[in-house]
């Protein structure tokens, strides 16, 4: 073998030959390593095979033909993805088309869910990780572009994404101590809506989370968190 450690393989130690061969193959009679083409010891004409004996062979147990060309190596290679035998020179998944990397390159893509958003339809794939990034985003962004009273302490902050009918939208920052309520009732001044919260009889002006409509006595903070999209919607008096 080459003295430089990155070498791979050995030449094959015929004189006529000196092949590289990455896969070489040591002769069971004189131990010497030779190419896919030399190994068998009738090839190189081993000088190191027992003289037979009656009744007896040199290999224990009948090499089987090859899958491919039907050639009877003295060693059997068994491909680990198909189990069949061939010899040397078809061992390989690629020469003897080994149905396994067939499935491999017809095996269809996973294509990502396709996701409707408001500015068109995109491919989306998105795990944990991505999920949790894209709401520390939007949270920042919230947080630099949002309304809402400056005298709520940062530390007491509950910033939401505000949607409304008529494709209003804005960001907007409520105290943790206010119930949900008081929040409808701030966010819909901020943005032009028709409050009649307080008239018996006229559409009511809700907060929507998540497809729910929530209830104006619970405190804010037990129903949202900093970073959600909550939706104003009016809805026929109960």
């Amino acid at each position: 073998m080459a003295s430089d450690p990155f070498c791979i393989g050995e030449h094959c130690t015929l004189d006529d030959c000196q092949t590289l061969d990455f896969l070489p193959v040591l002769c069971s009679f004189c131990q010497k390593v030779f190419c896919k083409t030399h190994y068998s010891p009738n090839i190189h004409d081993c000088k190191c095979i027992p003289e037979p004996t009656v009744k007896t062979t040199v290999a224990s147990a009948p090499s089987k033909p090859c899958s491919i060309c039907n050639h009877v190596d003295i060693v059997n290679v068994i491909c680990e993805e198909c189990t069949k035998v061939f010899c040397m020179l078809h061992r390989t998944l690629e020469q003897h088309s080994c149905p396994s990397v067939e499935a491999k390159k017809s095996k269809p893509r996973e294509i990502a869910p396709v996701v409707s958003t408001a500015k068109g339809t995109q491919l989306k794939r998105k795990g944990a990780k991505s999920l949790a990034l894209e709401r520390k985003v939007m949270l920042m962004k919230m947080k630099n572009k949002s309304s809402g009273p400056s005298s709520i302490p940062q530390s007491e902050r509950i910033y939401l994404n505000v949607t409304a009918e008529g494709g209003k939208q804005c960001y907007y920052h409520c105290s943790n101590l206010w119930s949900v309520g008081r929040s409808v009732d701030a966010i819909s001044d901020h943005m032009g809506l028709k409050n009649n919260n307080d008239q018996a009889g006229a559409d009511q002006l809700v907060m929507e989370y998540q497809g729910e409509v929530l209830v104006m006595g619970d405190k804010l903070c037990d129903t949202t968190q900093s970073g959600d999209t909550v939706n104003l919607k009016y809805v026929p008096p109960s």
